[in-house]
């Protein structure tokens, strides 16, 4: 029964085996979303920032005269925070300096605390040049020592300490935290978007999809791996039957029976490409290489004497396996297809190509095609193993023993599988 899309279940053990398979672009996106925050942050905060500041201090000390008692001292930490700005200082200041820089400039570039034991003065200046900066705060220190003694309360003030050194003034470096919080953001956006990608996705993957979407029962598949068994012989391609890999050995054995039995008693069958590439040769040449076994058991047979020649199936002159090409390439082979007794599908697994699909099925449907089945080819080997978790091994050996115990009643299907070796237990081998 066709489900469409939009009731269609979503299978959440093939959304993380695609997923899986997909974890490179979470990793490009926890790289990127740190790339953009951390380095759009370094940048904003080191290259577009303008020139960096620098900040110097020099301290002054401050001399009390002997009969003030320093708690009851109205010069505190306020006071010289607003006396640094003052007039007269400023003006000492420009004396020191030269009056090479403009007094109120040098105003805006200065500050003075005092600190918690009330002697101790620290001028700061700060500008954009480490040497102007310690110019500027060991200047005005000079000016505080020649304005101090000038208050009532305050007998002689001496540079304590002179401002040898400037730094570079700047918040905090966040930069790792950026980058951090940007690869967090980064992969949850890659994860939502490859969720949602699968949910949009129309590609086929495994076979049981074709049936659920389409309504079409899939007889078989073909993995990327199997291309290479199909090899040119004397200006012609056959399919190398793949004795010595299990899991390749399973799709030919799985895709046989099915093909075999729903194709029982039809002479011309249409095997039809959905994709726009047309690049399935190879599983063409894997059914001619079925067939081909068909026909040269049944002509040992008629030669032996087993079977009658009037009785004779796949190697009747009649009996013709027609492939034309894409239908989606040329809308013309579905009328094609039509003039034959069944036609079956060949279907590229995660190419994106559902809509192509319905296309092909719509155009065989209004030429009354017969349509048996479907055929997925390049299905990725790793995904469908690990879909399935089959034993391919002993998949393989009941699928042919499988073959042994359904003879057909008629001889001629009798016929059919005896080419099969009986099944015998062997090691599993390394993967093609």
């Amino acid at each position: 029964m066709k489900v469409p899309y939009s009731k269609e279940p979503v299978d959440f053990r093939l959304m993380v085996l695609v997923s899986i398979r997909r974890i490179r672009f979470i990793i490009y996106g926890i790289c990127l979303g740190a790339l953009i925050f951390g380095g759009g942050y370094y940048a904003a905060r080191n290259i577009f920032s303008g020139r960096p500041e620098y900040k110097a201090e020099a301290k002054v000390y401050l001399q009390y005269i002997d009969n003030v008692e320093i708690e009851n001292i109205y010069i505190n930490k306020q006071t010289w925070e607003d006396l640094v700005y003052n007039d007269i200082i400023a003006e000492y200041a420009a004396d020191e300096i030269g009056r090479s820089l403009d007094i109120e400039e040098v105003k805006e570039k200065v500050s003075a605390t005092l600190l918690t034991d009330t002697r101790i003065v620290v001028v700061s200046a700060q500008s954009t040049s480490q040497a102007e900066s310690k110019m500027l705060a060991n200047k005005y220190a000079s000016a505080i020592c020649r304005f101090a003694p000038e208050l009532k309360e305050i007998e002689d003030a001496r540079i304590l300490s002179s401002a040898n050194r400037a730094e570079k003034v700047g918040f905090e470096d966040r930069t790792w935290a950026m980058s951090f919080s940007g690869a967090i953001f980064g992969g949850i956006i890659s994860a939502i978007t490859l969720f949602l990608y699968f949910i949009w996705d129309t590609s086929i993957y495994i076979p049981s999809t074709t049936e659920l979407r389409y309504g079409v029962p899939t007889l078989g598949l073909t993995t990327d791996q199997m291309r290479k068994f199909s090899i040119k012989k004397d200006d012609d391609y056959e399919f190398e039957k793949p004795k010595t890999n299990k899991k390749t050995e399973f799709y030919r054995l799985w895709l046989q029976v099915n093909f075999l039995k729903i194709t029982k008693g039809l002479k011309k069958i249409a095997i039809v490409d959905t994709s726009l590439t047309d690049d399935s040769h190879y599983v063409i040449n894997l059914i001619n290489s079925i067939l081909k076994e068909q026909r040269n058991k049944e002509i040992s047979d008629i030669e032996s004497g087993k079977l009658k020649k009037e009785d004779a199936y796949f190697s009747a002159p009649d009996y013709e396996i027609v492939a034309p090409g894409s239908v989606n390439n040329d809308p013309t082979i579905a009328s094609t297809a039509a003039k034959c007794d069944a036609t079956i599908v060949l279907i590229k697994s995660g190419d994106h190509n559902g809509k192509m699909i319905e296309r092909a099925l719509d155009l065989l449907r209004l030429q009354e095609a017969n349509v048996v089945g479907a055929i997925l080819y390049d299905v990725n080997s790793s995904l469908i193993k690990s879909y399935v978790f089959s034993n391919f091994s002993s998949s393989t050996r009941k699928l042919k023993e499988n073959i042994y115990n359904t003879r057909n009643e008629e001889a001629a299907a009798e016929n059919t599988y005896e080419d099969i070796s009986e099944p015998v237990e062997e090691e599993e081998t390394t993967n093609a």
